[in-house]
């Protein structure tokens, strides 16, 4: 079948209108493409142009649609738009996305970079505070606690394992080592953070601390992904430029600081240093010969210090012994009780008013007793007559010590109430006796005192 020249130059013009078509809107950075389109805001696109790639992991995954500013003052702000022209792929929710550059003068392209996992070490606690993979994460943001995230792996390590900086604020032997993911957008996490394990409405999460309580703001955006705006070369050499300034600055103080004078200081004090520690050296080998020579008295003193140990332990087997004796602590108590019984029979005999009449006449006796000897011993010549008077008196006392060794013999006596009444009528009686003898005693002594 032959085709008419006609047919042949409009089939060539055709191809070459769908080939200008394409070329066309690669040029302005069109895809011809069914997928979704995205778009995402940037501050600075750093000179970025529509058709520029868009990668995810160092692959070409689709391009970039189109570039539109917002002029809005100062939320002034610049849409990019792009496609994913390769198929079943899904950016996971709060990925990077920021504006890279092939080298120094390649041409600059966007850049995805799915979550990526994080790994934070705390010390393992007992099995009721654990957490599982997809427990969540959260954070204080802006003074509240917000789930930021989800554990991805729970592992169970040695601590010595671990880096030096790690396994200093750890104290157990084993740590648990989580891997979790940031799935806020919008949220960069400080690098430096502590970890612990908290419940919250019967639920296990990793709480997420920064050192030096560092106030993070909650993140402010309306897109699912965290956007990380470029840094201009001129901002990145400005920002070189000032650390030079900071290095030269601090290297002057430092020349500062260390004169020749300080110089000299520290090189003395090194001196000073090394003669202290050839001091010390020597005065622990002296020590170390004091310890060898006293070896043999230390071990003697060690020696009377266990058997010291072992006499004081036997003491103690003895006194459990005796303190376990049932017959020895029921006699203690059974003496306690004869003690107890004997002094309240005491306080109730001592307040009988019987026994007060009783301590009365006896005092009464005493006094008059002690009168007359007064009077015999001053006005009485005859020696006879002091005989008589002295033999009265000794009898006197002996009735006296009789009556005192009767009341000994109350202390002592039995609970019978009615023996206990018996001897108090005849300590009253004998009382009675005494006095009626003793002024009769008196007024004969009187007589006698008047005819002298």
């Amino acid at each position: 079948m032959k085709f008419s020249s006609s047919f042949k130059v409009g089939i060539l013009a055709l191809s070459a209108i769908i080939i200008l078509v394409f070329t066309v809107l690669w040029i302005k950075g069109k895809a011809i493409s069914s997928a979704e389109r995205l778009t995402v805001s940037f501050k600075d696109v750093n000179g970025m142009r529509a058709g520029s790639g868009v990668q995810m992991m160092g692959v070409r995954i689709g391009q970039v649609e189109e570039i539109k500013p917002k002029l809005n003052f100062a939320d002034s702000y610049v849409d990019v738009k792009f496609v994913i022209t390769e198929p079943n792929v899904v950016i996971p929710r709060a990925s990077e996305i920021s504006i890279q550059q092939s080298g120094i003068i390649g041409e600059q392209f966007l850049e995805i970079t799915p979550p990526k996992e994080k790994v934070i070490y705390i010390p393992e606690s007992n099995k009721s505070k654990i957490v599982h993979a997809e427990d969540k994460v959260q954070m204080k943001l802006d003074g509240k606690y917000y789930d930021i995230g989800v554990i991805k792996k729970v592992e169970i390590v040695e601590t010595n394992s671990l880096p030096i900086l790690v396994k200093e604020n750890i104290k157990t032997k084993n740590s648990y080592k989580i891997k979790y993911i940031v799935d806020l957008p919008g949220l960069v996490t400080p690098e430096q953070l502590d970890g612990v394990i908290v419940s919250v409405d019967s639920d296990k999460k990793l709480r997420l601390i920064p050192k030096g309580n560092i106030d993070v703001p909650y993140p402010i955006t309306n897109s699912p992904y965290t956007v990380i705006e470029p840094m201009r070369i001129a901002d990145f050499l400005a920002l070189q430029y000032r650390s030079a300034e900071s290095l030269i600055e601090t290297n002057e103080r430092i020349s500062m600081l260390l004169s020749d004078d300080v110089i000299r200081d520290l090189q003395q004090t090194a001196i000073n240093v090394t003669e202290f520690t050839e001091k010390a050296n020597v005065t622990m080998a002296k020590a170390q010969e004091l310890i060898d020579l006293s070896k043999a008295e230390i071990e003697m003193l060690s020696d009377k210090v266990n058997v010291l140990s072992e006499n004081l332990i036997a003491l103690t087997d003895n006194l459990n012994q005796i303190a376990g004796d049932k017959d020895f602590v029921e006699n203690i108590a059974n003496a306690t009780k004869s003690f107890s019984r004997l002094s309240d029979n005491v306080s109730n005999l001592l307040e009988n008013p019987e026994t007060q009449n009783t301590l009365t006449n006896i005092q009464i006796t005493a006094k008059n007793v002690a009168e007359l000897s007064s009077y015999i011993n001053d006005m009485s010549k005859d020696a006879n007559l002091k005989k008589n008077i002295k033999d009265s008196v000794v009898k006197l006392n002996t009735a006296l010590d009789k009556l005192t060794i009767t009341l000994d013999t109350v202390n002592y006596a039995t609970e019978d109430e009615e023996k206990l009444k018996q001897t108090m009528d005849d300590i009253n009686a004998t009382s009675e006796n005494l006095r009626k003898f003793s002024e009769k005693l008196n007024k004969r002594f009187l007589l006698f005192r008047l005819l002298f």
